[in-house]
């Protein structure tokens, strides 16, 4: 189960982080946009951390 857990955190963090990029450097022309774009790549590093602690504590209880 911390496998699925892991997974899809991981790829709900790399769609956020690109969705966050791509808002902040490419579609922007406000200042509004780039703090929405910096906050889903903030959203999306937390999901990819969430997911690489999970798998690292199943690695130690193994």
């Amino acid at each position: 189960m911390k496998t699925f857990f892991s997974l899809v955190n991981f790829v709900v963090g790399v769609l956020s982080l690109l969705i966050g990029l791509g808002n902040f450097l490419f579609i922007t022309n406000n200042p509004a946009g780039a703090i929405a774009g910096a906050v889903a790549m903030v959203v999306g590093a937390t999901f990819i951390w969430l997911a690489t602690a999970a798998m690292i504590s199943s690695a130690r209880q193994a």
